[in-house]
C-alpha cells in the first residue's frame, strides 16, 4: 500500500541504478515527469530512455536486473512477470495478482476507487520532498484520465486550480504529440514538462501546437462507421493516427448511457478502445470477451482496451454484448 511506496522511495540511495517505466498517455507521462523531478531533488540518477509503453508492450529486453525498476500507470497484471522484489509499482488499474516488491494501488483495499497514477505519485513524493511546483503536472495527468469525473478526491484536487481549461489542453497536447511523432514526441514532451513552470510553457510550443492541430484535422475527416447493438455503439475508425479513444469520447459527449467500442484493423489484428458513461464495468467485460476471442484486454470501469485477431473480432463483439446484457438487462 501507500506505506510500501513511501518506504521504497525514502530508502533509495544516490548510487542506486533506477529505471523508470510508464504508460504512454497523459497520466503515465505526467507520473514519469513527477518521478524524475523527485529523483533529481534526492540526487538520484535515473534512466528513463525508452521508458514509455502501451499497456500491452513492456519489452523485457529493456529491463536490466541490476537496476531498481519503478513502474507507474502500467497494469500490474500485464507487467507481473517483469516485476521483482527490487521493484515499485504505483498503479490504479483493476488487477488480479499483487506483484512482488513494493506496491501501491488504492484498489487493493477499495476496489471501486478510481485515482489516476499521477495523483498517487504526486501524493507519495510530496510526503518526502517539497513538490508544489509539480502539482499542476499531476492535475494534467488526472484530467487526462478523467479522474475528476470519477473520484471526489480528484475532483477536489482539480477544483483547487483556476486554469483547468489550460491543463485540459496540455493533456490533449501530450496525446497528440505521441500520435503524430511517436516515441520521439514522447521524449520531447517529457523534456519540455521537466522544464515547464506553467501550462502555457507547453501550449506555446510550436511543434506541440502543430501536432494538436494535425490530430484535430484528422478527427474531422477520419472515416467512422457506427453500428448500434442495444446500448453498445461499435465504431470502425479508419485513420493514419490512433484516434479511437478520442472518437469514442466524442460520441459519449453526444449520447447518454451508452458504451462505445471504437476499433481499427491493422497487422492482422482488431485494436479496440472502449469508453462508457454508464455504471457498467467495461474493463472486466472487455477482459473476458478478449480472452474468448484469443486476445487480450482490460482496463478501468469506464475506459478499457483490447486487441484480438481480426478473424476473431466477431467473437469479441458477441461476447462483449452478451456480457453487457447480462449486467444491464438490456436485450434488443
Amino acid at each position: 500500500m501507500k506505506d510500501e511506496a513511501l518506504n521504497f522511495l525514502k530508502n533509495l540511495k544516490p548510487l542506486d541504478k533506477v529505471k523508470l517505466f510508464s504508460h504512454v498517455d497523459a497520466d503515465g507521462i505526467c507520473s514519469l515527469v513527477i518521478l524524475i523531478r523527485f529523483m533529481k531533488r534526492r540526487g538520484i540518477i535515473v534512466d528513463y530512455a525508452d521508458s514509455i509503453y502501451q499497456l500491452t508492450d513492456v519489452p523485457p529486453i529493456t529491463l536490466n536486473p541490476s537496476k531498481v525498476n519503478i513502474f507507474t500507470d502500467l497494469n500490474s497484471d500485464t507487467i507481473y512477470e517483469y516485476v521483482n522484489k527490487e521493484s515499485l509499482v504505483v498503479d490504479h488499474h483493476i488487477f488480479d495478482k499483487k506483484p512482488k516488491g513494493a506496491f501501491y494501488n488504492p484498489r487493493e483495499t477499495e476496489k471501486g476507487l478510481y485515482v489516476p497514477a499521477s495523483y498517487l505519485i504526486y501524493e507519495v513524493c510530496s510526503e518526502i520532498e517539497e513538490m508544489q511546483d509539480a502539482k499542476w503536472i499531476a492535475a494534467v495527468g488526472v484530467i487526462g484520465d478523467k479522474g475528476e469525473l470519477n473520484s471526489k478526491i480528484c475532483r477536489d484536487f482539480v477544483d483547487s486550480f483556476d486554469n483547468v481549461p489550460d491543463m485540459q489542453k496540455v493533456s490533449d497536447f501530450i496525446y497528440s504529440v505521441y500520435l503524430v511523432e511517436g516515441s520521439s514526441g514522447n521524449d520531447h514532451m517529457v523534456k519540455a514538462l521537466l522544464d515547464a513552470k506553467r501550462p502555457e510553457d507547453i501550449l506555446e510550443d510550436p511543434d506541440f501546437k502543430y501536432c494538436f492541430d494535425a490530430v484535430q484535422a484528422e478527427i474531422s475527416r477520419a472515416g467512422k462507421k457506427v453500428e448500434k447493438d442495444g446500448i453498445v455503439r461499435f465504431v470502425e475508425v479508419k485513420s493514419r493516427y490512433n484516434i479511437k479513444s478520442i472518437v469514442a469520447a466524442q460520441i459519449l459527449d453526444k449520447e447518454k448511457d451508452v458504451i462505445v467500442v471504437a476499433f481499427s484493423e491493422s497487422d492482422g489484428f482488431s485494436k479496440i478502445s472502449l469508453r462508457t458513461n454508464t455504471n457498467i464495468n467495461i474493463g472486466t467485460i472487455a477482459h473476458k470477451a478478449a480472452e474468448k476471442a484469443y486476445g487480450s484486454g482490460g482496463g478501468h470501469e469506464k475506459a478499457a482496451g483490447a486487441r484480438v485477431p481480426k478473424a476473431k473480432f466477431s467473437i469479441f463483439k458477441e461476447a462483449f454484448v452478451n456480457g453487457v446484457d447480462n449486467i444491464s438487462g438490456v436485450v434488443e
